[in-house]
């Protein structure tokens, strides 16, 4: 049984079931790899933010702690501080041990490696490993998270926090999927639902109140489109269905303003990994619309003042993945077509898998298959 999920197609996944079933080796090796991954988390301690050896700027442990990943020291001045920007250059220093942004990906990663292992294994003890992991970071009161981002990504010399720090739990949208799938399972009660339901309101809360979260509703790229991603799912699992849909206009101003009437987008083109960050702001915004058809919203056909919209910004690939075009900007991360390989063509599958064959060219969509991961082959289906 298959929970009527918010963030994917339930029928979707059951027409993969019945492909995994059927002994389709490609779904069943996509399976196996995410039954590995399973069985290898089960053997694993699970970390809390308790586990940095010290408490960040407010000292208190159970606040969420990261850094900015594209600053690095200044070598300029002794203390190396103020950090600087160096975009796109990922700083080691921002992913050890002393913050929890490793942690907490872990965490989300960990549960949609569950989530998809139960789907298409039935085995329960994935079931239980979801819930002691939902109860460590959201639900025990000695290791728990405070729900807010207050001190994510801050820029050592700066500040201790800043908005872009809300990208970082895009992958709520897994602690979403799997209390649905706990749920529907009777793996959890009541109890422990209300109050990881508690938990996910003072995040949402957080996000539309505070300071940092609505700047970064402000931004003009793929961190106010993730935005949106994580604010209507979670407005639709908490019942608030009225107030996500009158949330979409934020969206549909999204559309006006990051495209250019030709489906390019200016403000990831200018980035140094522009192929990264034009896939995959697209990607957010597909699968905000992908909700939006789920509260009976057409952001999929919506057009703004200058014709811009969603199937003209995949439209803009085209002539770069058929090689009647060469990529003029900047891409510091592998090569354009490799880019293109792990970026762009998962996009095209999901928008595919969403909006139907007339979403993305059949001889676009040809070249797509050969590159998907397991997870894309799991969770999405399309011809």
């Amino acid at each position: 049984m298959v929970p009527d999920y918010i963030y994917y197609n339930r029928e979707h996944i059951q027409t993969i079931q019945q492909q995994v079933s059927a002994g389709n080796k490609i779904y069943v090796t996509a399976v196996n790899n995410y039954e590995k991954a399973a069985q290898n988390d089960l053997t694993l301690p699970i970390e809390s933010v308790l586990n940095k050896p010290t408490a960040g700027p407010s000292g208190n442990k159970q606040d969420y702690l990261s850094l900015a990943p594209y600053f690095w020291p200044n070598p300029d001045t002794v203390d190396g501080l103020p950090w600087i920007n160096k975009d796109g250059q990922v700083n080691p220093m921002t992913r050890g041990k002393h913050t929890d942004q490793a942690r907490s990906s872990n965490f989300l990663k960990a549960l949609k490696i569950l989530t998809l292992a139960y789907t298409y294994t039935n085995n329960s003890k994935y079931l239980q490993r979801m819930k002691s992991y939902i109860d460590t970071w959201m639900v025990n009161p000695e290791t728990r998270m405070n729900p807010h981002l207050n001190y994510a990504q801050g820029w050592p010399g700066t500040n201790s926090g800043t908005s872009f720090g809300v990208i970082e739990w895009t992958g709520i949208s897994n602690v979403v999927t799997a209390m649905q799938l706990l749920q529907a399972t009777n793996t959890v009660d009541k109890r422990f639902t209300a109050q990881v339901n508690a938990w996910l309101n003072d995040y949402l809360t957080w996000l539309l109140t505070s300071e940092l979260g609505n700047l970064e509703r402000t931004r003009k790229n793929n961190h106010g489109s993730w935005y949106d991603y994580q604010v209507v799912g979670l407005m639709m699992y908490l019942n608030k269905k009225a107030q996500a849909k009158s949330y979409l206009a934020e969206t549909r101003q999204r559309i006006e303003e990051q495209f250019q009437p030709d489906g390019s987008q200016p403000h990831e083109l200018k980035r140094t990994k522009s192929v990264n960050y034009t896939s995959m702001n697209l990607q957010a915004l597909l699968q905000v619309a992908f909700l939006a058809e789920k509260l009976g919203e057409n952001l999929w056909y919506f057009e703004g003042s200058q014709g811009q919209s969603l199937p003209k910004a995949i439209k803009y690939f085209y002539p770069y993945l058929r090689g009647d075009k060469t990529w003029q900007h900047k891409q510091i991360w592998k090569t354009v077509e490799q880019a293109y390989k792990l970026k762009t063509y998962p996009m095209l599958h999901i928008a595919r898998a969403h909006f139907g064959k007339s979403a993305v060219a059949d001889d676009i969509y040809h070249k797509v298959k050969p590159t998907l991961s397991a997870e894309d082959l799991l969770l999405y289906y399309a011809k």
